[in-house]
């Protein structure tokens, strides 16, 4: 086969690559390798190609061959890394990417940006903080990509000072500080401080995982007669299940916006005349704050989905409580004025489908199991230490650990390594991953007598999932928003014993739970009974409190209107 040939059959497999001709693409490849079997760019290029075609085992038999040809070829590593990521062999995917950035350091932002996430979901966000940094240093352009950095940075033992002023950084960026966006135009709405309020909440979990246990009060128990609801659903139809049809029939107006950019999105939000709007991502997910800033609404609020504020000017109000957020110092952690709700600061939904409480398990074990189904990602070394005196103080206690993460043989090795540097025996540690259907996985925290909360990420969904299963929860309060849900949580049901205030009394809870299990079997047979009694699952208290704190947000900018109207002669 003539050069001239060879070029031309490369051409055709790319422009049928990017076409989507995936089957046309690869026989181009194959044409060219029976010529010459050789060329490690070739074997490269239809391993990513057998990839999309979903044929994993060809995918790597073609990019090993390159690599035996061209073993510093950094391509091959990259697609292999890809390809462990898709079935959960995150150790090997971490080792895969991280051999593609020592052949060629100028790897592009997807390489760091998919590294430092598989880093995060295996606990090591000091090292997932590193790659986002240059993914970021890449990518300066991309409001998502900064969104991954910062919440990465919620996992790390830093000072609420210190996270607001990389969250302002955001706002400097992507927000209207750079000069990018014109002023936003008075808004129409009417200034009447007891009309019907249109309230938007704008979020990606219209869904069984958020949706189920914290939204359904916003639809269900809201006050219609004042309060008029408008849902603006970025997820995907993909991810759509029906808890997002419920949703919507019980909405007043629903909108699937994932499709439009900023400007469009504003727009439509505008001309819906909506009075607050009410973002639930935060930095999480496939969030849309860099929109906010063009000031669709006349009231912007941040609540719910995200452990921290936005750093955003144009974000008037961020929902919190006086426990996980105390008047005074956490004032200087946001941006954001802080509206404080009667603790706690959301409301929980029980799973109708969940399991039954079974008595102690170490009633009939005789060995008191301690437990976390937390991410990886908030187990951090300090959190290992404070788990290991836990377990040094209860010499024949267990310790269960629970994420998806856990099925991949080398997260679980790692896991394990962590604690056995801590000075524990990793044989104490039950280590379980991923549980299909959500009965199974609630069932599994049958098997944990006390819950153990991570610091300085305290988990939310799992501790009111763990509570609901009869586990009591020990929790250190720390000094900001993400260290402080466990004391709200805990106090909203009626425990603030179990709050610690240092890591010294943290493990004596524990351990003085761990020794007296008809107290344990007493607080796990009654938990259901006092989580239904308690603040956390009242939702006509919780939405009344909602929609106060609503009004007062309003009333205050119809005050502002009045006052801008009479200063301009309106």
């Amino acid at each position: 086969m003539t050069a001239p040939v060879q070029e031309t059959l490369k051409r055709q497999a790319l422009e049928a690559f990017n076409a989507g001709r995936l089957e046309e693409a690869a026989a181009h490849c194959r044409a060219l390798l029976a010529q010459d079997g050789t060329a490690a760019d070739v074997w490269n290029n239809l391993g990513v190609i057998l990839s999309d075609l979903n044929q994993p085992d060809g995918a790597a038999a073609a990019l090993r061959k390159s690599l035996v040809l061209r073993p510093e070829y950094d391509k091959p590593w990259v697609g292999l890394g890809s390809s462990a990521y898709a079935a959960n062999r995150l150790d090997e995917a971490v080792r895969r990417w991280t051999r593609a950035i020592a052949a060629n350091p100028r790897q592009d932002t997807g390489v760091w940006f998919n590294l430092g996430v598989t880093h995060q979901m295996r606990g090591n966000a000091d090292a997932a903080a590193l790659c986002f940094d240059q993914a970021e240093r890449l990518s300066p352009a991309d409001p998502l990509i900064a969104s991954q950095r910062l919440l990465c940075l919620n996992y790390l033992d830093l000072s609420g000072e210190r996270l607001l002023a990389e969250h302002r950084r955001f706002d400097e960026r992507f927000g209207r500080q750079d000069g990018r966006l014109p002023a936003a135009a008075p808004h129409a709405n009417r200034p009447d401080p007891e009309k019907r309020l249109r309230i938007g909440y704008l979020s990606v979990e219209f869904r069984e995982h958020l949706g189920a246990y914290f939204l359904t009060p916003l639809f269900e128990a809201a006050d219609r007669g004042r309060f008029e609801i408008v849902c603006y659903s970025i997820l995907p139809d993909t991810h759509a299940d029906a808890h997002t049809a419920r949703f919507k029939a019980q909405a007043d107006g629903w909108r699937t916006v994932g499709h439009l950019d900023d400007e469009a999105l504003a727009a439509r939000i505008r001309a819906d005349g909506i009075d607050i709007l009410v973002d639930l991502a935060g930095h999480s997910g496939l969030n849309r704050l860099p929109m906010l800033a063009r000031r669709p609404a006349p009231v912007q609020v941040t609540w719910l989905g995200y452990p921290n504020g936005t750093g955003m000017d144009s974000v008037d109000y961020r929902i919190v409580d006086p426990i996980s957020d105390p008047v005074g110092p956490t004032d200087t952690h946001a941006a954001e004025m802080l509206a404080r709700l009667p603790a706690p600061f959301l409301c929980f939904r029980p799973p109708a489908s969940a399991p039954p409480v079974v008595p102690l398990p170490a009633g009939a074990s005789g060995t008191v199991t301690f437990g976390s189904f937390n991410k990886l990602s908030k187990i951090t070394d300090g959190t290992v230490a404070l788990w290991a005196e836990v377990l040094r103080r209860v010499p024949d206690s267990r310790l269960l650990l629970k994420d998806r993460p856990l099925s991949d043989p080398g997260t679980a090795a790692a896991m394990r390594a962590r604690f056995a540097a801590a000075g524990i025996d990793p044989a104490r540690l039950d280590l379980v991953g991923f549980i299909k259907d959500a009965a199974g996985h609630l069932a599994a925290y049958n098997r944990i007598d006390i819950a153990l909360d991570p610091h300085p990420y305290n988990g939310t969904i799992t501790t009111c999932d763990t509570l609901w299963m009869g586990a009591p929860l020990v929790t250190l309060a720390g000094s900001r928003h993400a260290a402080r849900v466990g004391a709200s949580l805990m106090a909203a049901v009626g425990l603030p014993e179990l709050v610690a205030g240092t890591p010294e009394q943290y493990a004596a809870i524990a351990a003085g739970l761990a020794g007296d299990l008809t107290r344990l079997m007493r607080l796990r047979m009654g938990m259901r009974e006092r989580l239904r009694a308690s603040a956390l699952c009242d939702e006509r208290r919780f939405m009344r409190n909602l929609e106060t704190a609503y009004r007062l947000m309003w009333q205050r900018w119809c005050d502002r209107s009045r006052s801008d109207s009479q200063s301009t002669g309106g």
